[in-house]
C-alpha cells in the first residue's frame, strides 16, 4: 500500500523503490527521469530507500548497490553556494541519526532505575541490570545495522563509519548492543581487517573475548561472542 503522502517522488517513485529488488538495472534507468537536483527530493529518496531496506533485510545488499549508484549524484546547495549537497552526505547523516536512535531505544534504559532510588532493592536493580545485559535485540535493530553493514562492504559508508557504530555498540554492551555487534563484526570483519589497523580490531576482539568468558551473561549471548572471537581466529588461520 502506498502511504496517503510519499512527497516529492510520487507515487510511481515509491513503488520503484518498493520492487527494485525485481528489476535492479530497470529502477537505476528510471532514476535518470527523477528530479533528484532539489536536496528536499534527494532527501526523502534517502529515507525511502533506508526504510525499504530495513524492512526487507534479504534485500539489504540490493539496496547498498543501488546507494553505490546514486552516491555520486552531486549539486550545488540553493540555501549556501558555498555548500553542495551529495546523496551520498545525506546517506551517511541519515544513518548516524538512525543509528543513534534506534540503539537509545533498545534494551533497559538506566535512567528507569531511577525510580527503585528510594526503595534502596539491590536485588530488583541487579535484576533489571541482568536484564538488560541478556535482553534480546528487536528486528528492526539488526536490519539496521545490516543494511549499515552492507553500505560498507559496497563502500557507500567508510570505515571510520563502521568504527563509531562498533565504539558506541561496545560502550552501551548491553544484551541488544552486543549482539548486534556480533551480527556486524561477522559480516564486515575480513572488509574491515584491510583497512585498519591489527592492534584496533584486537581491542574490540579482545573486549568480546573478556565480556563472553567474565560478562556473566546468558548462555546464548555468551555462545554468540564466544563464535564471532573464533570466527576471526579462523579467518586468520585460513590459508590465503
Amino acid at each position: 500500500m502506498i502511504p496517503t503522502h510519499v512527497g516529492f517522488l510520487g507515487a510511481a517513485s515509491y513503488e520503484s523503490v518498493s520492487c527494485v529488488t525485481a528489476n535492479f538495472q530497470a529502477f537505476v534507468t528510471d532514476l535518470s527521469h527523477e528530479d533528484l537536483d532539489v536536496e528536499e527530493n534527494l532527501q526523502e529518496m534517502v529515507e525511502l530507500i533506508f526504510k525499504r531496506a530495513v524492512k526487507k533485510p534479504d534485500s539489504a545488499a540490493v539496496f547498498a548497490e543501488l546507494c553505490q549508484h546514486l552516491s555520486e549524484v552531486e549539486f550545488q546547495s540553493l540555501s549556501d553556494w558555498s555548500a553542495s549537497v551529495s546523496f551520498r552526505s545525506l546517506l551517511v547523516k541519515h544513518c548516524q541519526a538512525e543509528f543513534m536512535k534506534n540503539l537509545d531505544k533498545e534494551g533497559i534504559h538506566q535512567e528507569s532505575w531511577s525510580c527503585l532510588k528510594p526503595v534502596q532493592d539491590v536485588r530488583v536493580t541487579d535484576r533489571l541490570r541482568e536484564e538488560q545485559q541478556n535482553t534480546k535485540p528487536s528486528g528492526r535493530f539488526l536490519n539496521m545495522l545490516r543494511f549499515i553493514g552492507e553500505l560498507f562492504l559496497s563502500k557507500v559508508l567508510a570505515e571510520k563509519s563502521m568504527h563509531c557504530c562498533i565504539r558506541r555498540l561496545l560502550q552501551k554492551g548491553d544484551g541488544p548492543s552486543l549482539e548486534g555487534l556480533c551480527q556486524l563484526l561477522q559480516m564486515i570483519q575480513q572488509d574491515l581487517e584491510v583497512v585498519t589497523e591489527k592492534e584496533v580490531m584486537d581491542t574490540y576482539y579482545n573486549q568480546l573475548d573478556y565480556i563472553a568468558e567474565k560478562g556473566k551473561r546468558a548462555p546464548r549471548l555468551s555462545l554468540l561472542l564466544r563464535e564471532t572471537v573464533d570466527a576471526r581466529k579462523m579467518a586468520y588461520s585460513t590459508p590465503h
